[in-house]
């Protein structure tokens, strides 16, 4: 196979690349209609156009594309044709050269297209019509696929009249509570532009790939699921998926719920609040916030912001940090242990007054720091 890619890559010879259309590889094939693109285009037309409708379907928007760049003014045409021939593979090779090429004289033979007896054709005759861009009449004859019975029929649908309505949501919002989770998933990515009953039937929906969607989806009329997602969800990744959202909404009225996720016992899902947060409150007034929460009454919070404020780097709150020496709460103590090195710029003082802690688990971890310390410092005077 190397020795044909390289001819299908490199070959000065049209009449050479055109056979390397015909190769079993399918890579080898891709890569002789890219060549074909960059050498003499007009002598390998012909080449092209027979296979445009007949080669393996993942070539097909690439030659149709090289068609276009060679000048060819029937590869539309061609296409358009294929849409009523048999076999139903090359109605869904011209489906999908329409879709790369996406050209609007295209438009009333794909709204046929939607009526093809093959559920795949359909799919993706829906695909090459969401390319044309914004079309209420499309709209309209995409609509009443959202009720077929294939699912994948009804995801593409929507993904059609999401790219084509103005309003997708009058349309799509009831695809909600379709019965097959690929097509709640789709509908779920659009989220922020659904009615709100159907935002808040995606947002606790059973699977967790659909909550997770549409967390990501989300927008600011569901600023309140999300923080309510963020602290209840049973999934890690959905609840970081709002805090990511929440963290790109620009709305500084969810710092106080994003703190409260940094006591997540997911770590992923701690860092995307500590991000979250910076974002909405900038790193410098982030850290201020984080300082000023050294002093809640809670201690999981407390301990929280610690660790929050090392993954910062912010030296600057060593002192107060210094002054929970002496917290209630031995995880709050054995925090300033596990973050010393990054907030402490002498840390050593503080660990020795640790190793003296009542608590044993505190005093066995600030012992084995000043051990490691100990023998860092040995290792670096023999080198």
């Amino acid at each position: 196979m190397t020795e044909r890619m390289l001819v299908a890559q490199s070959s000065e010879s049209v009449a050479q690349v055109i056979d390397a259309l015909d190769d079993p590889s399918v890579e080898v094939a891709r890569a002789a209609v890219t060549r074909l693109a960059e050498l003499d285009g007009s002598c390998a037309v012909s080449g092209l156009r027979e296979r445009l409708l007949n080669s393996d379907l993942s070539l097909v928007a690439d030659t149709a594309r090289t068609l276009r760049g060679c000048g060819d003014p029937t590869v539309i045409d061609l296409a358009i044709t294929g849409l009523g021939q048999q076999p139903y593979t090359r109605r869904l090779a011209a489906a999908r050269a329409l879709a790369a090429l996406a050209d609007r004289r295209s438009a009333d033979p794909l709204r046929a297209g939607l009526h093809d007896p093959v559920a795949g054709v359909r799919v993706g005759v829906l695909a090459a019509l969401a390319a044309l861009g914004p079309s209420e009449a499309t709209t309209s004859e995409c609509a009443p696929l959202l009720a077929d019975p294939d699912a994948n029929v009804r995801r593409a649908a929507v993904s059609a009249i999401v790219r084509t309505s103005r309003r997708p949501g009058t349309h799509v919002s009831g695809a909600a509570r379709d019965p097959d989770r690929v097509v709640r998933l789709e509908v779920a990515r659009h989220l922020a532009r659904l009615s709100d009953e159907s935002a808040r039937s995606l947002l606790t929906d059973p699977d967790l790939r659909v909550r997770e969607a549409g967390a990501r989806g989300a927008g600011i009329r569901q600023v309140g699921q999300l923080a309510a997602m963020l602290v209840e969800d049973p999934s890690g990744d959905v609840r970081r998926a709002a805090a990511q959202t929440l963290g790109e909404l620009a709305d500084e009225r969810v710092a106080d719920v994003l703190l409260a996720a940094l006591e997540d016992r997911d770590a992923l899902v701690r860092a995307s609040a500590l991000r979250a947060i910076e974002k909405l409150l900038t790193p410098s007034r982030a850290i201020r916030r984080l300082r000023s929460e050294l002093g809640a009454s809670d201690a999981r919070r407390r301990a929280a912001v610690v660790y929050a404020l090392a993954r910062m780097g912010a030296g600057e709150a060593a002192d107060d940090v210094q002054r929970l020496v002496a917290d209630e709460d031995p995880d709050v103590r054995l925090a300033l242990i596990h973050t010393a090195n990054v907030l402490q710029a002498k840390p050593e003082p503080l660990i020795r007054r640790l190793a003296a802690d009542a608590d044993a688990a505190v005093r066995h971890s600030a012992e084995n720091w000043l051990i490691r310390s100990a023998t860092r410092q040995s290792h670096e005077g023999r080198e």
